[in-house]
């Protein structure tokens, strides 16, 4: 073991270093904000190195977005192979060794110390996932998603099209009264709107290079390109793309085919193909060139136990094992919330890691998780939290990470909540572990949310709010997680009218203090919810 001497930052409000940026303003800044925050100090950035202790900003190849830190004399060195790495660097150092804590875009922990003195090994990391993207809310500000070192949710930085570009690409509304035949023969018609490509069709190859290349000029920066299905299932059954599909012994042969003469059009770029839906299976023949991406969608894959161990989701394993032969570059779309019911409980956050983990060991390099892009829902900043600290790290102990966080965000009220996530969990479990992600309340009436449950569950909660009934953030956060239990207890009919009624206005008040908008992804409003509820209730 290195026998690392401290090194003191500040002393009573006062600076004891100074910053060397070395041309990388961005992390610089950022470390100069919260120390400040920290210590009370006001510290100066350089751009050359002095003779007094410094924090300094040095390049050293860690990959795209690996890092190192390291106390060396009277210096610490922040180091990175680019800039954007260096701001990973800076908030994994300040959440690592000084103990601050990013939980959601607006609620973050920053100690406080005028003596500020740090003492550690040095550490360095290289992520297994080269692009991580968390799809909740809270990740599409930029900001909060690089203090998790991810890409900004919905941006999808460093893309051109991200998915389902045919119709993009080969638009039904200027081809198809004229050219019928360049889309999907299916069900004994050509049809253009809601279908997809005649990808056997040369001119249909011709249109989509000559269009893709238009796009391409006018975003010279991007380096990935979606040439992908249209989000249904209509695919063409003309003779020539059937020949191809049999013989690949899966739809998804003509698509790669197709894609295959696309990307070698373009050899500077990577071009990415769904496997999704009607194309998840495997080819038997055709190969990915090696500038194809397949972004591989596990969405039928059962959500209350591990992938890997599962027998409901032995044809989602399959699929990424098939996958990991064929191509060395698999973007896996992962799926990680109830959609269908965005406020109810979903009690999937002990599959989390192990998910990740059986990804990332059969070759995923690119993780997407599609969570909840709406305001709120069921425990978003705790679950979007550890998703995070899991793509960066896939092999953390989430178990001491999901502590940490309840620690910190419910305070007294922690080993209540804790105890609310074991049991339901357990319960789920010893159920047989069945969980969709278009299911709902009614699904688990008899398994992880009985009567008899419920009633535990809103003691918990009962305990939970008096534990911090002095302390109002901490309060409000405590509110907000209990939301899920009155959305079901709601859904369920749990109780009698009044008592029915008062979950309702207090799930509605805070709902409107959240700014919950919608109770389901794309239909169901908050205020429709209330409004059928209170509808129901009158004609009970």
């Amino acid at each position: 073991m290195n026998h690392v001497k401290p090194l003191q930052i500040a002393k009573d409000r006062n600076p004891l270093v100074k910053i060397v940026e070395n041309q990388w303003k961005r992390p610089s800044q950022i470390l100069r904000k919260y120390l400040t925050q920290i210590t009370g100090a006001e510290f100066e950035t350089l751009n050359v190195v002095t003779v007094n202790p410094q924090i300094i900003f040095a390049k050293k190849d860690y990959g795209s977005s690996g890092f190192g830190y390291r106390i060396c004399d009277k210096d610490l060195f922040i180091e990175a192979g680019n800039e954007q790495a260096a701001v990973y660097a800076v908030y994994d150092f300040l959440e690592r060794i000084i103990g601050c804590r990013y939980y959601t875009s607006e609620e973050e922990y920053v100690p406080k110390d005028a003596n500020l003195t740090v003492c550690f090994e040095d550490y360095s990391f290289t992520p297994i996932l080269e692009y991580r993207e968390n799809y909740y809310r809270d990740y599409q500000n930029k900001e909060f998603a690089e203090k998790h070192k991810m890409a900004p949710a919905e941006k999808h930085e460093g893309w051109g099209f991200w998915c389902h570009s045919f119709e993009t690409l080969v638009s039904p509304d200027e081809y198809f009264d004229t050219h019928p035949e360049y889309f999907s023969l299916y069900q004994g018609e050509r049809v253009g709107k809601n279908a997809q490509l005649c990808l056997s069709n040369p001119e249909v190859f011709d249109i989509l290079v000559k269009n893709l290349r238009k796009h391409m000029e006018k975003h010279p920066e991007a380096k990935y390109w979606s040439v992908s299905q249209n989000d249904n299932d209509a695919y063409c059954h003309c003779e020539k793309c059937m020949a191809m599909n049999e013989e690949d012994s899966s739809p998804m042969g003509s698509v790669l085919r197709f894609v295959n003469k696309v990307a070698k059009q373009f050899p500077d770029k990577t071009i990415s193909t769904l496997a999704y839906w009607y194309t998840r299976k495997a080819p038997k023949v055709t190969r990915a060139e090696n500038n194809v991406h397949i972004m591989l969608c596990n969405i039928e894959a059962n959500r209350g136990m591990p992938i890997e161990t599962d027998p409901r989701s032995a044809e989602s394993k399959q699929e990424l094992l098939d996958w990991k032969e064929l191509c060395g570059n698999v973007f896996l779309w992962d799926y990680c919330i109830q959609f269908r019911n965005l406020v109810s409980p979903f009690p999937n956050l002990r599959v989390l890691g192990p998910n990740i983990r059986f990804f990332v060991e059969n070759n995923v390099r690119s993780l997407f998780s599609q969570s909840n892009r709406e305001i709120g829902g069921e425990f978003s900043a705790l679950r979007g939290y550890l998703i995070s600290k899991l793509m960066w790290d896939p092999y953390c102990d989430e178990k001491a990470v999901m502590q940490d966080f309840l620690n910190g965000y419910y305070k007294q009220a922690a080993p209540y909540i804790a105890q609310y996530i074991d049991i339901m969990h357990d319960a789920l479990e010893a159920s047989g572990g069945e969980l969709n992600i278009f299911g709902g309340p009614l699904d688990c009436c008899k398994t992880y949310f009985t009567k008899e449950l419920f009633r535990q569950y809103m003691e918990l909660f009962d305990q939970a709010e008096y534990a911090v009934a002095n302390d109002a953030e901490a309060l409000f956060r405590v509110k907000t997680a209990r939301m899920p239990v009155y959305y079901a207890a709601l859904c369920l009919n749990y109780g009698t009218k009044e008592e029915l009624l008062e979950m309702l206005s207090r799930f509605a008040s805070q709902a409107r203090k959240i700014g919950l908008e919608k109770v389901e992804e794309w239909k169901i409003t908050t205020d429709q919810f209330v409004t059928d509820t209170v509808a129901r209730l009158a004609e009970a």
